[in-house]
């Protein structure tokens, strides 16, 4: 693992902007001479500037900007991948061709250091051949199945009965699952494997008729699950961390993105916490983490939590802890550590400020505005009752006097510009978005789950719904998703198991507060 070393930001700034791609060649390299990095080397130690800190980050591109923040690796490229020597290789690891555990190593190694030196495109390529020509042999599990079909029919003997079973089950068993196994082995092998398989979820973003590697990333995530437990220390991330450690914290947000290394500090200063879960073959990099505000009141606003240059001096008058983003690494998706990062740091924040009562989150809804969109669509000649007032569908369409229908006159104003600005399309704006928000996360079912993925996280978490936000995410990205709507998921400490009982149960969505929204969401779905 190489060593994390600040860097200055005048020398960031520069090689962000400055350093010059390079196209190379390459080739399998012999495995004697294979070198297996996970890590890219780091900058010399420095002191950060503080005239710096203000100075925004230029790129349009954010998560370009932090992606550049280190050299490429120095391994050369290869015009193109040889398929036939990737074949040879992967299967001299698979089926352990090589002679002792050094050799397998070492060509694990190669293997490992190969797919590190390819662009997206020859990645592919390695993902496609592992994911369709290593999977799992369809003729030797027809020829298992029958064979232990016949053995069970045909004999009582118990021990020829396991035998033919165990080998069913290897038959089943993927071949590039014994790549993993391999890779897990060597030093920064898992974060290796986790980087691999955000290569696979954005291949399969790309191709989504692609089984096989949607297969392999499934598999590839059961792995990484089995090999998570009791491996996860729970840090602290403070402004004195590492600087390769707050880097990161910038290249994996992906809720309310980092624009300066001002805003980082200001995340990381006082009443503000930041934690996450470390891998411990990874100590620098964390797999997941949660952004923590402490204020006097359950916040309504992410705004104010992001741009809050006066926070509270003394942390011990604080009464609330808002969990305003929780990310995780790309390759971690479907792995639920959020859960137990929550839980964890809630323990921690009562051991540390008693005073704190009330924990509770600030989210997005991410898939609001697809889904309003699409129901729009579909109702708007004939617009359900009882989702929005009378009033407020009046008013609504006094806005629009050619509109016949308020989801007309809604549908019309959404898709105009400049609506945000305008005062009275505003009021008359956030009675039916506040309704529409309150019935989508309520009422609005995925397999008796909540279609919204915060809110089934949330919910299945044993939390409350809370309060529907007007106005919550007043970003692009906020009117993107959501039209700026935002809501607090309350954990309330005695109840939280009960509620996730009853959510996985029935489905059945707890409620804390006293949101006059929610609740008119909640009696329409009594009548349902």
């Amino acid at each position: 693992m190489s060593v994390c070393r600040r860097l200055p930001l005048s020398r960031v700034l520069l090689k962000a902007r400055s350093h010059p791609s390079t196209k190379q060649s390459a080739k399998i390299m012999p495995a004697s001479t294979a070198h297996f990095h996970t890590t890219r080397p780091q900058p010399e130690r420095s002191t950060r500037d503080g005239d710096e800190l203000s100075q925004p980050l230029e790129p349009a591109d954010l998560r370009s900007f932090w992606d550049k923040l280190r050299p490429e690796p120095s391994t050369p490229l290869q015009p193109d991948l040889d398929i036939g020597d990737l074949r040879t290789l992967l299967s001299t690891i698979i089926h352990k061709k090589a002679n002792g555990a050094v050799a397998m190593e070492l060509h694990t190694q190669q293997c490992c250091t190969l797919y590190e030196s390819l662009d997206n495109v020859r990645r592919t390529k390695f993902l496609h051949t592992l994911a369709h020509e290593f999977c799992a042999p369809k003729g030797k599990a027809r020829e298992a199945a029958t064979a232990y079909v016949d053995a069970t029919k045909q004999s009582e003997d118990y021990a020829q009965t396991a035998h033919l079973a165990r080998v069913l089950r290897d038959s089943l068993t993927p071949q590039y699952t014994e790549l993993f196994d391999q890779i897990n082995r060597l030093p920064n092998g898992f974060a290796f494997l986790v980087h691999m398989r955000a290569d696979m979820l954005s291949h399969i973003r790309l191709v989504r008729d692609d089984t096989a590697c949607r297969a392999m990333s499934d598999a590839l995530m059961k792995k990484l699950e089995t090999w998570i437990i009791g491996t996860l220390d729970l840090k602290r991330i403070t402004w004195n961390s590492p600087a390769c450690t707050i880097e990161k914290l910038g290249q994996y947000e992906s809720v309310h993105a980092v624009k300066s290394w001002l805003d980082v500090k200001r995340r990381l200063g006082s009443s503000r916490r930041c934690f996450g879960f470390f891998h411990r073959s990874v100590p620098m990099e964390p797999l997941v983490f949660v952004w923590v505000a402490l204020t006097d009141s359950i916040s309504s606003n992410v705004q104010s939590i992001l741009r809050d240059r006066e926070p509270m001096e003394n942390e011990h008058d604080a009464k609330c802890a808002i969990f305003y983003s929780i990310n995780s690494q790309p390759g971690l998706s479907g792995v639920d550590l959020g859960n137990f990062l929550i839980k964890r740091v809630v323990r921690v924040l009562r051991a540390d400020l008693p005073n704190i009562s009330t924990f509770c989150t600030l989210s997005p809804l991410p898939k609001f505005r697809s889904w309003l969109e699409q129901w729009l669509t579909e109702g708007l000649t004939n617009p359900p009752a009882n989702i929005v007032s009378t009033q407020a569908a009046k008013q609504l369409m006094d806005l629009v006097p050619e509109a016949t229908t308020w989801t007309m006159a809604l549908k019309h104003i959404m898709d105009s510009r400049g609506w945000t600005s305008d005062q009275p399309t505003l009021s008359a704006m956030e009675p039916v978005v506040l309704a529409l928000g309150a019935h989508y996360l309520v009422n609005v079912k995925r397999s008796n789950c909540a279609f919204d993925p915060v809110a089934n996280f949330h919910l299945r978490n044993g939390a409350c719904l809370h309060r529907v936000n007007w106005r919550g995410n007043s970003s692009y990205n906020g009117l993107r998703q959501s039209l700026e709507l935002m809501c607090n998921y309350n954990y309330v400490l005695d109840r939280i198991e009960h509620n996730n009982e009853r959510y996985v149960r029935d489905g059945t969505i707890a409620v804390s507060g006293d949101d006059p929204y929610i609740a008119r969401a909640m009696a329409l779905n009594a009548k349902l």
